[in-house]
């Protein structure tokens, strides 16, 4: 069981690198002299993007300025009151910034929309409705309206990181990267701009790049899991599963290695051949109080069982009915059947194998696994008939022609049916080349000829 692919199998566990980034929209708002300097009278200062408000709204905000500060319920009741079709956007866009600060994240966006219908250049509250779309899932939107602000002139490298996450999230790579980009130009120790980056590297398939500036940051952070996570993954998609494996490791001597993670440790251990240390990290898995899901259950066993040990296998098989109960689709328990028919076939328990066998079969015909185990189990106990016709059953399966080829090929030969085994190899090659099919095939033509001379 190859892994070829880690990034994709580890992607759940960059939770973290993937979800939207927070953003104080109004950190300090009330207390921020830029922010009531503009609330007291100055707006129009930057005329072309902020709207000019009446001297009897500079009154109105001077005391939403003072009631915010303690009594935000009754400032917003206040506000609403004073709030008319005709007035300016700025108390519109004070109203939506209450409403944010009080958690009420659909009428902050209305009162946002709102202020931008009155004013369709008010920076501030185009990115504040792209960040408040932003918190509220609403991405295609929020990417709108935070472009909008950097046309503006918007040039915080908050609001490109947040535009970089949506464009991410919305599968536009280039975008992204080139958000994130300008973002960490403008806001270099942002977290989420460093790993939003990382993501797009990876999701692109750039895993090398990915790995230079995850290997960069690493130099100065050492320590940090998700990072280490992140480079886990890049080093599996490049085919480094040795290197991989170690940054595993570190992360479970960290303590921060999630449940599945150690699975996916114990199969890059298995495909090194280092069997024990597989084990350990799959008991680990086993062990922890998190459950692992049903398929992965099924995993360990299958990959315990392609090792030979048949007796750890049978037992994981065991844990999961124990643990699963009756909770099992037919998918599933097919799986689980075929492979306590591959036990019980390997430890020759025959009977019990076929019995089960034909119980998958008569469930699931075209289960082309079962078919050819059956085949083989007849074979063994010299019923060559019926294991002619479960081999010839399982070939007009697409997906088991070429393996159900060949099993007939090998019980013909041991027939001593030279060429009909090699029509059926032939025929096995042009599905899937293979060179120990080919060598095959050249042996049973020398035994062919051979045969041939004696007569």
């Amino acid at each position: 069981m190859k892994i070829t692919l880690l990034l994709f199998s580890l992607i759940s566990c960059f939770t973290a690198f993937g979800k939207a980034p927070t953003f104080e929209l109004t950190r300090d708002f009330w207390n921020n002299p830029t922010f009531v300097r503009s609330f007291m009278g100055d707006y129009g200062f930057r005329s072309e993007i902020e709207p000019r408000i009446s001297k009897s709204e500079s009154f109105i905000l001077r005391e939403v300025v003072a009631k915010s500060e303690n009594q935000l319920a009754e400032a917003i009741s206040f506000l609403e009151e004073k709030n008319e079709a005709d007035s300016s956007a700025a108390l519109d866009f004070a109203l939506g910034t209450m409403y944010y600060q009080s958690n009420r994240m659909t009428r902050s966006a209305q009162a946002y929309g709102k202020a931008i219908e009155k004013f369709p250049s008010f920076l501030r509250a185009h990115k504040n409705l792209g960040l408040v779309n932003v918190s509220l899932g609403n991405l295609e939107a929020a990417s709108k309206h935070l472009s909008k602000a950097i046309s503006l002139g918007e040039n915080d490298g908050s609001t490109f990181i947040a535009l970089g996450y949506c464009h991410l999230s919305l599968g536009r790579l280039v975008s992204a990267e080139n958000a994130y980009r300008m973002g960490l130009l403008l806001f270099p120790e942002s977290k989420d701009g460093m790993n939003g980056l990382i993501n797009c590297l990876n999701q692109g398939g750039r895993h090398r790049d990915a790995l230079n500036l995850l290997d960069e940051l690493l130099e100065n952070d050492p320590e940090n899991w998700r990072y280490l996570q992140a480079r886990a993954a890049a080093l599996g998609s490049l085919g480094k599963e040795k290197e991989a494996a170690v940054t595993l490791d570190l992360l479970r001597r960290m303590g921060e290695l999630k449940t599945p993670e150690l699975v996916i440790l114990g199969d890059l251990y298995h495909n090194q051949n280092l069997y024990s240390l597989s084990l350990d990290a799959y008991q680990e898995a086993l062990a922890s109080k998190s459950k692992l899901s049903l398929p992965q259950y099924v995993r360990i066993a299958q990959t315990l069982i392609q090792r030979s040990s048949y007796q750890e296998g049978f037992s994981y098989l065991e844990k999961i009915e124990n643990e699963f109960g009756e909770g099992r689709s037919k998918e599933e328990q097919k799986l689980i059947n075929l492979l306590k028919a591959e036990v019980l076939q390997a430890t020759g328990k025959n009977q019990q194998a076929k019995d089960l066998l034909r119980e998958i079969v008569n469930q699931h015909p075209l289960e082309g696994r079962a078919l050819i185990q059956l085949g083989q189990l007849a074979w063994k106990s010299n019923d060559h008939e019926y294991a002619i016709i479960q081999f010839q059953r399982a070939a007009k399966i697409d997906e088991f022609e070429n393996p159900a080829l060949i099993e007939h090929a090998r019980l013909l030969v041991s027939l001593r049916e030279y060429s009909k085994a090699a029509n059926l190899l032939e025929r096995a090659l042009t599905i899937k080349q293979e060179k120990r099919v080919e060598k095959y095939l050249n042996a049973i033509n020398n035994l062919a000829l051979s045969a041939r001379k004696k007569l």
